[in-house]
């Protein structure tokens, strides 16, 4: 059954699992010794291809059943890959093996779409490149990344002030073949799974937090110890239906395991700020991860918000369908600080505000914030969506049929694969 605007949101819904703790979790039992089990690991393109990266640096990796068994081998112990290497999509899975490969003595080529191929590495290769490793970019900046890493990594001290999570897990794997203490300073709090993992796994790894700073430092006199793993609920993912289920009154909504690390659910304190009826009915605690189950059941419009730049980095994923949730509440909504949706996937700021207008929402950006004009009036709808592949503004504009008098036309939907293949499935076993 197609979205629209007789829609309303009903059922109990799982996520699938969550792509970042995907990505870490098959990166960080690649370099432990013996057998780890994953469960629920996100079957997305881009942890596909992180998977197979691992395969070609030398972890062993079966899929039985749903269950992914993972031989790792030990921190500078990767094997020299026979090809280059392929992360399709995925910036988090280039970063991310970039830093685990810049501590070892491995010479490599990594590449990507075209579409990854335009975003920014230097922020994360400029601090890989002092521990020792060679590093070379396009035009300085982009992919393909040619590394030659060094199996003599020197331990450092980091300051990280771009915040992204990516940088930071970058530097933190490259830690782990790095002898000596190597120590991090975060400017801003950033998702910390990776952390919560290497304490799970039994790393020496300790995490101090001030009101100003984040500090890491890690020492690799520790092996990483083999791990069972079930991969929590995608939050991100999560964040399409939970929002259509706030817009629209009369929903009812349960999601059942899902990941509510504080660094991932800045849109539920937004969408609850704004009035979306969304009540915590379970949490707990597994592998330093908090879980919960939510209920939504929404019987009031919406209203409008504003998001300071400090707001920002813990929902910046979810920017694309909060721009929905704003077009459809009473008032004007303004996300300040939207630099970093510049580089993402696409010009994320860019392509929102062209697809509000289309469908019939004024919206304006003035030095990277976002103001949209909302009501809870219906949309004209019928805009022609430009996602230019990417998964986010695609899957956020699908939402939007929800709030439009006449559904909008959108071509080229098989991006999704890269973060939410059964997304199109998902949406229609719930509406009613």
């Amino acid at each position: 059954m197609p979205l629209n605007n007789r829609s309303v949101i009903k059922g109990t819904y799982s996520p699938p699992g969550d792509k970042s703790i995907s990505h870490r979790i098959l990166i960080l039992t690649g370099q432990a010794i013996g057998k780890s089990k994953i469960f629920n690991l996100l079957d997305g393109e881009d942890v596909i291809n992180t998977l197979k990266a691992m395969r070609l640096l030398g972890a062993k990796i079966i899929k039985k059943n749903n269950t992914y068994e993972v031989f790792g081998v030990p921190p500078g112990g990767l094997l020299q890959p026979k090809k280059v290497i392929d992360f399709g999509n995925s910036g988090t899975g280039i970063r991310l093996i970039s830093g685990l490969i810049s501590s070892n003595n491995i010479n490599v080529k990594l590449i990507g779409d075209n579409s990854l191929n335009n975003r920014p590495m230097k922020r994360v290769t400029k601090h890989l490149s002092r521990i020792g490793a060679k590093i070379n970019l396009r035009k300085l900046t982009f992919p393909p990344i040619k590394i030659i890493g060094t199996g003599n990594a020197l331990p450092l001290t980091f300051d990280i002030l771009i915040p992204s999570a990516q940088i930071k897990s970058a530097i933190m794997l490259s830690a782990l073949n790095t002898n000596g203490t190597v120590k991090i300073k975060e400017f801003k709090t950033t998702r910390d799974h990776t952390e919560n993992m290497l304490k799970s796994m039994k790393y020496n790894i300790k995490v101090k937090e001030s009101s100003m700073h984040r500090f890491i430092e890690m020492k690799n006199n520790k092996d990483l110890k083999t791990i069972n793993y079930s991969v929590p609920g995608d939050p991100s993912s999560a964040a399409f239906l939970i929002s259509a289920a706030c817009l629209k009154l009369g929903s009812r909504l349960i999601v059942r395991n899902m990941l509510f690390n504080k660094t991932r659910v800045g849109f539920i304190k937004t969408l609850k700020k704004m009035g979306g009826n969304i009540k915590l009915i379970s949490k707990r605690k597994i592998h330093n991860e908090l879980i919960a189950d939510l209920i939504i059941e929404q019987k009031k419009n919406l209203n409008s918000t504003v998001l300071e730049p400090v707001d920002i980095p813990l929902q910046v994923d979810e920017i694309p369908i909060l721009s929905i949730v704003a077009s459809f509440a009473n008032g004007l909504t303004i996300f300040k600080g939207l630099k970093e949706l510049t580089v993402k996937e696409s010009d994320r700021l860019l392509l929102i505000y062209e697809n509000l207008i289309k469908i019939g929402v004024k919206a304006e950006i003035k030095n990277y914030d976002l103001y949209i004009y909302g009501s809870c009036d219906l949309k004209k709808g019928s805009g022609y969506i430009k996602h230019n592949d990417d998964h986010r503004i695609l899957m956020s504009f699908y939402i939007s049929n929800i709030i439009c008098k006449k559904n909008n036309v959108i071509k080229g939907k098989s991006c999704v694969k890269t973060s939410y293949p059964r997304f199109f499935k998902d949406i229609s076993k719930f509406i009613n």
